[in-house]
This record gives structure tokens, C-alpha cells and sequence, in this order.
């Protein structure tokens, strides 16, 4: 990410993972929301989750509930307050920004390295979102990849280590301090905020995000998700499959059945006003097909 800086000397940027595709007709309509709004900082479009499976290719949406922030929050310090709003914005990065801002975050970000990758996505957030707002295109813009685990450990990029845990161990406290003071250093440094009133809102921004670790680390040990996860382990294939294509969605959600044929998707997306580039998603779904018949 920082090497990319030294590189990029366009006016818009985008971050995509290696085994993910981005729509063109998506990255457009971001661009034209940018060019027609210039108080914005970046524009997020609308994202499929995908993986191939007994021959279909499946997908679901991903953050369906994203939406932007509310009117009433209107300066950089009530959106630190509102980072965490009902619908906030998910896989922030993974939208097209103004170059020298984004250039900016992405220094500050992965300047150090912390024992914990989980961190990361909320500096980027803390640092994008008291800059400007950012909007959010009606559009699908970014087909991810469901079909490989997240890589666990790299150079610089640890996610055993748990975001509950680094928060609150003996062994990160440095570390929290250090994050904590480079959000701060940055913010203050663009001249809008005083410091005593930055370091209350990145605290509280801290305090919020330990708080739902710890909500969804309570929530895997509960018995009846861990029932769910025993049930699905242990029924047959054709089951699961039948369950998957019968089962009302409310059903389906809570055994993580929430895949469907990409064609469905793409209607239930229409139905909602969603924008699915049409030859876009035809061109994606063929090379999935392709890498999944090259393999096999």
C-alpha cells in the first residue's frame, strides 16, 4: 500500500483484492457521483459476494444495509461520532476516492505495523470519513470473492491475533496508545478541530469498536449458534442443498444459507433499484465458470 503511493498519478484510486473483479460500469457511476458532488471524498458502490458451487455460480450481497450518513451529520467530528451509525458503509476501502486525500490516509495508515490486522480498516475509516463524507452509488461496483479463506498471517498482516484481545491486553497497550495518537496526530494537523475534542471522538470511535468485537465474539459461543454450526456439519449434502433452495430467507440466514443462484440475485438487486451492469456481470460470471472448468 505505501509503495502504490509513489505510483498512482491519476486523478480517482481504487483498492481491489487479487481475486476479486470490479464492474467498469460500477467504477463510472462513482466517478460520476464524484464529479457531480465535489463535497464528497469518495463514493462506495454496491458489492456480490460470489463462489461456484455443483456447477452454478452463487452469490448474495454483501452490506445490503449500507446506506450514507444522516443529514443531520454534517461535520468531520459528528461523523467520528456517527462512524458506527445503523448502516454504516461496509468494505469502505473498497470504493474509488480523490488521490491526494486517499494518498494521505494510506500513509499514516501503514506507516507502522501492528500485531493485529483488524485494526487497519478502522484507522482508514476514522481518517476518510472526518475528512469528507462519502457517498454511495445504486450500483454494483465490486463482485468479492467468497471462494478462498482470508489469508491469516503475512509480512505485516496478522489476524490471529484478535481484535478483543489487542484492544485489551497488557502486551498492546503501546500499541493502542501509538494508534490512538496517529489518528489523532493526522486530524489535528488538517486545522479544523482542536485536540482535546479529536482525542474524546477517537476514543469513543475505540470504545464503540471493542465493544461489537466483543458482541460478535459473545454471539459464536452462544449454544444455539453453535448448535447451527453442528447441525450444518452433520447434514448430508443433498440437505444442505435442498435447504438452501427452499428454505424461507429468514430460515436460510441463520444457517448462513444465504447464497443464491447469481441470476436471482440479480433480480432481487433490480427489484430493490440496485444497478447490475447487465454485460458486466454476463463477462464475470463466464470467467468464473472458465477458472472453475480449467481447474477441475
Amino acid at each position: 500500500m505505501l509503495a502504490s503511493i509513489a505510483h498512482i498519478d491519476t486523478e480517482f484510486v481504487a483498492v481491489l483484492g487479487d481475486d476479486d473483479f470490479f464492474s467498469p460500469a460500477g467504477l463510472r457511476a462513482c466517478i460520476a457521483r464524484l464529479d457531480a458532488d465535489s463535497s464528497i471524498i469518495g463514493c462506495v458502490g454496491r458489492s456480490i459476494r460470489f463462489t461456484f458451487q455443483d456447477g452454478r455460480v452463487l452469490a448474495e450481497q454483501r452490506d445490503p444495509q449500507s446506506t450514507e450518513f444522516p443529514p443531520s451529520v454534517v461535520s468531520g467530528i459528528e461523523r467520528l461520532y456517527a462512524t458506527y451509525h445503523p448502516g454504516k458503509i461496509g468494505a469502505l476501502l473498497y470504493g474509488v476516492y480523490r488521490v491526494e486525500p486517499w494518498k494521505d490516509v494510506v500513509q499514516t495508515t501503514y506507516s507502522v505495523s501492528y500485531r493485529t490486522a483488524y485494526i487497519y480498516d478502522t484507522i482508514i475509516r476514522v481518517l476518510l470519513t472526518y475528512r469528507s463524507a462519502i457517498g454511495l452509488a445504486e450500483t454494483v461496483t465490486w463482485y468479492c470473492s467468497a471462494e478462498n479463506p482470508p489469508i491469516k498471517v503475512a509480512p505485516g498482516w496478522n489476524r490471529l491475533l484478535g481484535g478483543v484481545e489487542w484492544l485489551t491486553s497488557a502486551e498492546s497497550i503501546s500499541e493502542v496508545n501509538d494508534c490512538k495518537k496517529r489518528m489523532v496526530d493526522d486530524l489535528v494537523s488538517l486545522g479544523i478541530d482542536q485536540r482535546p475534542e479529536i482525542e474524546v471522538a477517537v476514543e469513543f470511535v475505540i470504545n464503540e469498536l471493542l465493544r461489537r468485537y466483543a458482541e460478535k465474539a459473545a454471539i459464536k459461543t452462544m449454544w444455539t449458534t453453535r448448535i447451527r454450526h453442528v447441525v450444518v456439519r452433520l447434514s448430508p449434502r443433498f440437505i444442505r442443498q435442498l435447504g438452501k433452495r427452499l428454505l424461507p430467507q429468514r430460515f436460510r440466514r441463520s444457517f448462513d444459507w444465504t447464497f443464491v443462484e447469481f441470476d436471482r440475485l440479480l433480480g432481487v438487486l433490480a427489484s430493490g433499484e440496485i444497478i447490475a451492469d447487465v454485460n458486466d456481470a454476463q463477462t464475470i460470471v463466464d470467467h468464473i465458470r472458465e477458472t472453475h472448468l480449467e481447474v477441475s
